[in-house]
């Protein structure tokens, strides 16, 4: 049986961006993040130690956004996947990292994912 854990739309300011005016001033980001676990989680026991905690993904992924400035969306993605493939409850991880107000006309958007 696949279980997930999906964290959609966690939306939040980050310092990410090359040109001058994304270096001073923070902008939106909206996150997207699927994380297959691993087969052998014990839902059936009803214990928080025996599942992966979707709330430490969700404050580890705050937690390096705020940590400094990145230059592109892409170092962000592969720092974020690279810490939470470190939990021996995860499988895979599938990643986007959208840019919602970027430009006018549309959104921009980053997708990875360790899926074999």
């Amino acid at each position: 049986m696949l279980k997930k854990i999906l964290i959609e739309n966690l939306t939040c300011n980050a310092s990410v961006g090359v040109y001058e005016n994304e270096k001073l001033n923070k902008q939106k980001i909206i996150i997207n993040l699927e994380i297959v676990l691993v087969n052998n989680i014990k839902t059936h026991t009803d214990n928080i130690n025996d599942v992966a905690d979707y709330g430490k993904f969700r404050r580890i992924v705050l937690e390096i956004i705020n940590s400094k400035h990145f230059n592109l969306i892409e170092t962000l993605a592969d720092k974020l996947i690279k810490k939470i493939e470190t939990f021996e409850k995860v499988k895979n991880i599938k990643l986007k990292i959208t840019k919602p107000d970027i430009f006018e006309d549309c959104s921009v958007s980053y997708e990875i994912s360790n899926y074999p």
